[in-house]
């Protein structure tokens, strides 16, 4: 019975594998993205002993194998995932809940909804944990190959550190040396094999070579990891990423889309504007400077505009798109009460791939790629809109970029008050069948609670100011808030339940409850004005300034931005009676003249980088030497330490003989002599002492003992400890005298060659 339950490998490979995919769910678990990913470690230890027993049952097929371990790996997921889903008691209840809510995900999938179940994504990351544990044992034990078995789980913990908080290295170093002692344990254990079969005899010391191997390998991942990041803000590799860079944004924005109620732990530097914009958990936005805006005063700069509300989220649908070539005229509808400025964005990291523009964009100095709906016929010839008129959403420019940044005309209104409240109701078609749209899952409190806050008010203008104001104070401004329930209605959880959001939850219940009485409205993303810089002379925007804001379509007069953020100044408008103005004229005062209201919020400013890449690249690059040396060096002192609890390990399970034959070795290796798989003992012997000098006699000592003790047909020989250590003494101080010589006739500089004149032989 005790001999079935040996492993040939050893049960240490299997605890190592075991726990090497313990680490990314632990990992994942510590990183806090949702509730339930404890529940995977059952998952993990089932897939990992049932590849062990598949891979032992040599006469079942692998592709029958395979399959049956689908099968059980899927019920078996389904069954303890189950468990997360709340309200449920029996074990058939658990069952139906959890497959009603993977369907109703597969279907938001497929339709392009937002979904907000976080049980959905622990199931598939269970789902994913059990196939890569399952393969893992299925190689190791199977075919004996280490790499298809760490090679995944260091992927996900690479990927989840790279999104998480900081202070999860740890599971990486702990993940790098399970992972170390594996394949070292799995590759000499197939070498071990492979030269007992063909009758070839090794060094009793080879772990060794392949534990110093693996630990040196170890050590450059660890380095690549903590210095991959400042490399790749160099400028050199920026170019390679921005080649990858736009298909990444599509899967960013399809992963927001599709987990949209994941807590966001890590500080969000380059936003991605996607096609969706889910209404989920808390953010944390860094400080970093990443543009500077040179314009006459501060505005929003808006980068996509969403105009269909889902219940989770935003979805823009433009999927028509053109080309604009640069100091072109842009084919976009005109307004009334507009001023013409110039802004001029000054990219101060490489990741900006977006046109920023205040106002309706009319023109650019550098080419660009625009996303849109056609409001008039449209003629294009090659991929550029030559004429008609486009209702724009998303304006892209390309990746060569100027250093000096690029400039921008944009039509903004200046429209009074007065102006807007007589501005009236008749819209075009092509606002009405986009921009009043909501979905039929819209709870009707948010309808009635819309049609109280604007009772009394005459034009869309006063519903407009009399909604900005009552979200102001109505709701609480915070970044660090959870997402609404997965059945939920974000806009309705953000009004009845929690009361508490960010400016993406402001916005969009402004948007929503416009539209709810019949007011079109959009949903406008991008940066809020940043803050004067007298060093750039422009205005720094910081990546935490990234915002979310309603726009108000007026006839005349276009989209009129409002802003229901607490946490944000109020836009304040000339108000129309004190100069006289009217419907016609253009006012001097500038739309975004900002009411000196102060901001609150205790989370409002998440810290972060305070400096700018492009002021500090020095600092910012040498910053980390210090640290990177000691987490070097404590891993080297690690290794170390591993190898000589390895050697001393090794070393008490040999023969006498075959021990002091390992010291011979040993002592070899540090002249640079290592023996070949070809050699007998006795030839080793020789050819230390013919490469080291006078201790022939010494070598051939320990040489033939070792002979006698493996090959004569003894268990041990006698050794005489005196003449042992005699011989050994000797072996060292040839080993020292030779590695001496070595160094002296490297430092001994060597004489330059000399030409002496010789007389030329008289002809």
């Amino acid at each position: 019975m005790i001999s079935r339950l040996r492993l040939k490998e050893g049960w240490v490979t299997y605890f190592l594998l075991l726990l090497i995919y313990l680490l990314p769910v632990w990992c994942l678990n510590s990183a806090n993205w949702t509730d339930g990913f404890g529940l995977l470690t059952w998952v993990v230890a089932l897939s990992v002993t049932l590849g062990l027993a598949f891979a032992k049952a040599k006469w079942l097929p692998g592709i029958i194998a395979h399959v049956l371990a689908t099968v059980i790996g899927m019920f078996w997921t389904l069954f303890v995932v189950s468990y997360a889903v709340p309200g449920t008691a029996t074990v058939k209840e658990r069952f139906l809940a959890l497959l009603q809510r993977l369907l109703t995900w597969v279907a938001n999938a497929l339709t392009r909804g937002v979904n907000a179940d976080n049980i959905m994504f622990v199931l598939q990351i269970g789902m994913l944990v059990w196939i890569l544990a399952y393969l893992g044992a299925w190689f190791a034990f199977r075919r004996q190959q280490a790499w298809a078995a760490i090679i995944p789980a260091g992927l996900i913990i690479l990927v989840n550190n790279a999104y998480a908080t900081r202070g999860l290295t740890i599971y990486f170093v702990l993940y790098l040396f399970c992972a170390l002692l594996l394949i070292v344990r799995v590759h000499v254990l197939a070498s071990q094999v492979r030269w007992q079969d063909r009758h070839i005899a090794f060094a009793p010391d080879i772990v060794l070579d392949f534990l110093r191997d693996g630990a040196v390998l170890s050590l450059l991942i660890v380095a690549a990891a903590i210095f991959l990041p400042s490399m790749m803000s160099k400028p050199m590799w920026s170019d390679v990423w921005n080649v990858f860079s736009k298909p990444w944004e599509q899967v960013q924005d399809e992963w927001s889309r599709l987990y949209s109620a994941l807590r966001s732990q890590a500080e969000e530097q380059a936003i991605s504007f996607g096609r969706t914009m889910a209404l989920g958990g808390g953010a944390q936005l860094s400080d970093t400077p990443f543009m500077v805006v040179e314009t006459p005063r501060p505005m929003y700069l808006r980068a996509v505009v969403y105009h269909e509300y889902t219940g989770r989220g935003w979805v823009n649908t433009d999927y028509q798109s053109t080309r604009w070539p640069e100091d072109s005229n842009w084919p976009v509808p005109a307004f009334d009460l507009t001023e013409t400025i110039t802004q001029t964005l000054i990219p101060l990291r490489r990741d900006v791939t977006y046109l920023y523009a205040t106002g309706q964009p009319i023109s650019a100095d550098v080419p660009v790629g625009i996303q849109l709906s056609f409001i008039t016929g449209a003629v294009e010839e090659d991929g550029r809109l030559v004429s008609g008129l486009g209702d724009v959403s998303v304006i892209r420019v390309g990746a060569d970029i100027p250093q000096d940044g690029y400039s921008v005309a944009s039509a903004i209104s200046v429209a009074d008050e007065q102006s807007l409240r007589q501005a009236g109701t008749q819209y075009p078609g092509w606002v009405t069948e986009r921009y009043l749209d909501l979905p039929a899952s819209l709870p009707d409190r948010v309808i009635a609670l819309a049609q109280q806050a604007v009772q009394g008010t005459t034009n869309p203008y006063d519903a407009g100011v009399a909604l900005e104001r009552f979200l102001r104070h109505e709701a609480k401004y915070s970044r660090s808030i959870e997402a609404p329930p997965p059945n939920a209605d974000a806009v309705d959880y953000f009004l009845f339940e929690s009361k508490t959001g960010y400016c993406d939850y402001y916005a969009s219940a402004m948007v929503v409850m416009l539209r709810a009485v019949g007011i079109p409205a959009r949903l406008a993303s991008g940066y809020a004005g940043g803050s004067w810089d007298p060093m750039r002379h422009g205005y720094t925007i910081l990546y935490s300034d990234v915002h979310s804001w309603p726009e108000v379509f007026f006839p005349n007069y276009g989209w009129i931005p409002f802003e229901p953020t607490a946490s944000q100044p109020l836009i304040v408008r000339p108000t129309g009676e004190e100069t006289g103005l009217v419907s016609g004229e253009t006012s001097p005062v500038p739309l975004s003249l900002l009411e000196d209201e102060e901001k609150f919020g205790p989370d409002e400013v998440i810290p972060g980088d305070t400096g700018s890449a492009a002021e500090q690249p020095a600092e910012s690059t040498w910053s980390a030497w210090p640290i990177a040396a000691v987490v070097i060096g404590g891993l080297l002192v690690l290794a170390l330490l591993i190898m000589a609890i390895w050697w001393f390990v090794s070393v008490r399970k040999m023969k006498p003989a075959e021990r002091m034959f390992a010291r011979v070795v040993g002592l070899a290796r540090l002249a640079g002599i290592r023996q070949k798989e070809s050699e007998t003992p006795r030839e080793f012997a020789l050819r230390v002492s013919g490469t080291l000098g006078e201790c022939r006699r010494n070598a051939l000592f320990f040489a033939n003992l070792y002979n006698r003790e493996r090959f004569g047909g003894s268990r041990q020989v006698a050794l005489d400890p005196t003449a042992a250590h005699e011989h050994l003494s000797t072996l060292r101080k040839r080993v020292l005298a030779y590695r001496w010589r070595q160094v002296r006739a490297r430092l001994t500089p060597k004489p330059k060659p000399r030409f002496d004149r010789v007389p030329m032989a008289r002809l």
